[in-house]
């Protein structure tokens, strides 16, 4: 009997199937990956439209620089821009009540970039992190990340001149 011979380009049907079934898992891995980071930065950027529209009615903002949000004791949202008499300004604001909590010149706060040397030269064997604006306590702040000589992840606040806040967070980590 003759046994038909197989061709050298013909692959096992096992491997087709094995072929298969992975792109199909990597195409909805992928797929899984795409909607859960749609989903994070919606969530990260929730509020910012509105945040943006009052800063144009109430703050009279003509142009929108960037808008951040900080979580306090409740969520604000800070947004930066330049307003109609040409000064930049840094707008506190909470979306909820849909009110500015505080507008400050832009020229009446440190630099972010000033204010994390003044911060350096105070704390040399610490590792920074981050910097960002804050409100606290009803007051602008900036808010200081970093790891300290004694390996604790610690938020620590400024006044927008620089000066210490009387709030500071300091936490060990597990090894």
């Amino acid at each position: 009997m003759l046994r038909p011979q197989s061709s050298p380009f013909t692959v096992p049907s096992w491997l087709k199937w094995s072929l298969a079934i992975v792109g199909i898992l990597f195409i909805l891995a992928f797929i899984l990956f795409l909607w859960v980071y749609i989903d994070v930065n919606q969530d990260r950027k929730e509020g910012h439209p509105q945040a943006e529209a009052i800063a144009r009615e109430q703050g009279d903002l003509t142009r929108i620089d960037h808008v951040s949000t900080y979580h306090g004791a409740r969520e604000f949202h800070i947004v930066q821009g330049i307003n109609e008499s040409k000064e930049a300004s840094i707008l506190f604001m909470d979306i909820k009540e849909k009110k500015i909590l505080d507008e400050v010149p832009k020229e009446e706060a440190l630099p972010l970039e000033e204010m994390r040397s003044r911060w350096g030269n105070t704390c040399s064997n610490c590792t920074f992190k981050d910097i960002q604006y804050g409100f606290e306590e009803n007051e602008p702040v900036f808010q200081l990340t970093y790891i300290d000589e004694q390996n604790r992840y610690v938020l620590d606040y400024f006044t927008l001149q620089g000066e210490a806040f009387d709030q500071r967070f300091a936490f060990r980590q597990n090894e």
